[in-house]
C-alpha cells in the first residue's frame, strides 16, 4: 500500500503542472429508429446493491438498480424539478396537508393493479425505517381517502415533502407480496418500473428485464445487466471493449480518453454532492475546535480539485452544493494557512502535532485525495496513516464512534437543502444515521427545524444559508470539494438522461446494434 500511495503522489503531484482539461460532454442525444436494436443494455458500478429494499437503502449504488424496478409519487427531472410520477396530480389542503390522485389501472410486476393501500404500506415502512427516517419523519399520517386517494398529514408544515415523495426511499412496493413474503420479499422486489427483477448473482450482477405492462410503456431495451466493476481502470477497459455499454464514475485519468474515442461519449452533471473531511467529535481530539480549524488551514482544496479532479470538480466554500437550492455563495473560506494551523494546533496541547488515521473507501479518486491530503498535514505535524476499506465494510466503520478522520461524501438525494443538512447536522440524527461526526448545536437544530418546518421557500433559503456560516464555524467536518458526476457510454446508447441528482433515466432509451 505505501508504494502505491507515494507512487500515486508523484503522478499527482506531476498533474498539477498539465494543462488541458479536454471538452465537456452533456447528456443530449440523439433520435433512431428500431430497425436494428440490441435488447441488452449492461450497465457498470464500482460495487454491488447492498439492498433492494427501498426503505432500507442508504447508498447510489443500490438505489441506482432499485429506481429501475420501482416508481415514486412524484419524480424528479434532470433539473430537479417535480414531477408527476405515481401520483398524477395533487393539492394543498393546508400547511400540514396535501391530498395525492394515483393513476388509475397502473400494474405492479405480478400483476396487482396499485391502490392507495400499497402507498400507505410503503410510506409507513418509509416513516418507521431508520435509514429513510430522515426524510419521512415528520409525516403524522397516511389517510385512505379512496381507492385512488391518499391524503398525507405532517407533524408541522414541512416545505420538502414533494421532493422527498420522489427520494429512492419513498419508492412504492406491492403491498400483499410484501406481507406474504416478509423480508424475503427483497430477494425478488415487485415493483411498478419499466424493468423487473430477474435475479441477483451476489457480488457479480443483478439482471432485471423489461415488463411489457409499465404505465409509462413497454421500454424497447428488453434487459438491463447491472456488472459489479469496482477497479476504475476495468471499467473503462470494458467500455472501450464494448463488454459494457455504461460505466458510472469515469476515473479521472480517463475522461479525455472517453471524450476524445470515437466511440465513447462522456456524460457529465454538476450535482449535489460533496467529499468531505470528517471529525468524529466522540474522539477526544477532534472534540476540541481548535484541531478541527488546524486541519481546515492545512488542506488546500484547490489543489486537490486540479491535482486530482482536473476540472471535474470545484473548491467548496460551503456545506451545500451549489446547485441546491439554498446554497450560501457567502460562506467563509478557509484560506491555506500554515501558521495558523500550527499556532492553533500549539494552543489545543500538540505543538509537535500527532499520529492520526485517515479512513478512506477503495475508490481511486479518493484515495489520491487521501494521498494530497497526507502530505499537506505534514506540514503542520500531522503524520496520517491512510486505511482504505471496501464500500461496505466503510459504511459500517464509519457509524462507529471515537471513529478516526476519515473522508467520506453526501449526494443530496431529494435536490432539497433539508436532505443534505437535516441528516448530516441535526443532533437526533446522530448514533447510526447520517450525523456521523456526531454534531451537537441547539443553534444549528432550532434553525434546521424552522426551515423543514415552512413551506415558504424564500425563507427556506434564507435560514439555510444561515445554517451553511454555523456549519463554517463550527467545522463538524470540512467540505473540499463538490464534484462532477459522470458516466461514460457507448454512442449506440441513445435516449438515455443523466440527472443532477447521478441517476439516470432510460424510459426513452435504446441500444443500437454496432454497425
Amino acid at each position: 500500500m505505501n508504494k502505491k500511495i507515494l507512487k500515486t503522489l508523484g503522478l499527482i503531484l506531476t498533474i498539477l503542472v498539465l494543462v488541458g482539461f479536454g471538452k465537456t460532454v452533456t447528456s443530449e442525444k440523439k433520435t433512431g429508429n428500431d430497425t436494428a436494436l440490441k435488447e441488452t443494455l449492461v450497465i457498470a458500478q464500482k460495487s454491488d446493491a447492498k439492498t433492494l429494499d427501498p426503505q432500507k437503502s442508504i447508498d447510489t449504488v443500490s438505489n441506482k438498480v432499485m429506481q429501475m424496478i420501482f416508481d415514486t409519487l412524484t419524480i424528479m427531472d434532470e433539473n430537479l424539478n417535480i414531477q408527476p410520477g405515481l401520483a398524477e396530480k395533487w393539492e394543498r389542503v393546508d400547511d400540514y396537508s396535501m391530498i395525492f390522485h394515483l393513476r388509475k389501472g397502473v400494474k405492479f410486476h405480478n400483476g396487482d393493479i396499485l391502490t392507495s393501500e400499497d402507498v400507505k404500506y410503503s410510506l409507513d415502512r418509509a416513516i418507521a425505517s431508520p435509514q429513510a427516517s430522515y426524510l419521512f419523519n415528520p409525516i403524522k399520517e397516511v389517510a385512505i381517502i379512496d381507492e385512488n386517494t391518499i391524503k398525507v398529514t405532517t407533524k408541522e408544515p414541512f416545505g420538502p415533502l414533494l421532493k422527498h415523495l420522489a427520494t429512492t426511499n419513498g419508492s412504492i412496493i406491492n403491498k400483499r407480496a410484501a406481507v406474504e413474503a416478509g423480508e424475503d420479499v427483497f430477494k425478488n422486489p415487485v415493483g411498478t418500473g419499466q424493468h423487473k427483477f430477474k435475479e441477483w448473482i451476489t457480488g457479480d450482477r443483478i439482471i432485471l428485464e423489461s415488463f411489457p405492462e409499465n404505465w409509462k410503456g413497454e421500454s424497447k431495451i428488453k434487459n438491463i445487466i447491472f456488472r459489479n466493476i469496482p477497479e476504475v481502470s476495468n471499467r473503462m477497459i470494458s467500455l472501450e471493449t464494448g463488454e459494457i455499454d455504461v460505466a458510472f464514475d469515469i476515473g479521472i485519468m480517463d475522461r479525455e480518453a472517453v471524450m476524445n474515442h470515437k466511440k465513447l461519449e462522456l456524460v457529465e452533471v454538476e450535482a449535489p454532492s460533496s467529499l468531505y473531511l470528517a471529525f468524529d467529535q466522540t474522539n477526544p481530539l477532534f472534540a476540541d475546535i481548535r484541531v478541527r480549524q488546524a486541519i481546515a488551514y492545512a488542506v488546500d482544496n484547490r489543489v486537490l480539485a486540479d491535482a486530482v479532479f482536473r476540472g471535474a470538480a470545484v473548491p467548496a466554500n460551503s456545506t451545500l452544493p451549489t446547485v441546491v437550492a439554498g446554497y450560501n455563495p457567502d460562506s467563509d473560506i478557509y484560506e491555506v494557512n500554515i501558521e495558523k494551523a500550527k499556532e492553533l494546533l500549539k494552543e489545543a496541547g500538540y505543538p509537535d502535532g500527532f499520529n492520526i488515521k485517515l479512513w478512506v473507501n477503495d475508490e481511486s479518486t479518493r484515495v489520491d485525495m487521501c494521498v494530497i491530503i497526507q502530505d499537506q498535514l505534514k506540514a503542520v505535524g500531522i503524520n496520517v496513516e491512510i486505511e482504505v476499506f471496501e464500500w461496505g465494510t466503510y459504511l459500517s466503520k464509519t457509524l462507529e464512534h471515537n471513529k478516526q478522520l476519515y473522508l467520506f461524501s453526501w449526494n443530496v438525494s431529494s435536490g432539497d437543502a433539508d436532505a443534505a443538512l437535516y441528516p448530516m447536522f441535526h443532533s437526533s440524527q446522530r448514533n447510526g444515521s447520517a450525523n456521523r461526526s456526531n454534531y451537537v448545536s441547539k443553534e444549528a437544530d432550532e434553525l434546521l427545524d424552522r426551515a423543514r418546518n415552512s413551506v415558504n421557500e424564500d425563507e427556506r433559503n434564507l435560514l439555510y444559508k444561515q445554517v451553511q456560516d454555523i456549519l463554517q464555524r463550527d467545522l463538524p467536518h470540512y467540505t473540499l470539494v463538490f464534484p462532477k458526476l459522470n458516466l461514460g457510454m457507448n454512442k449506440n446508447v441513445e435516449g438515455l438522461i443523466m440527472k443532477k441528482t447521478g441517476y439516470i433515466d432510460i424510459s426513452n432509451a435504446f441500444v443500437l446494434r454496432e454497425k
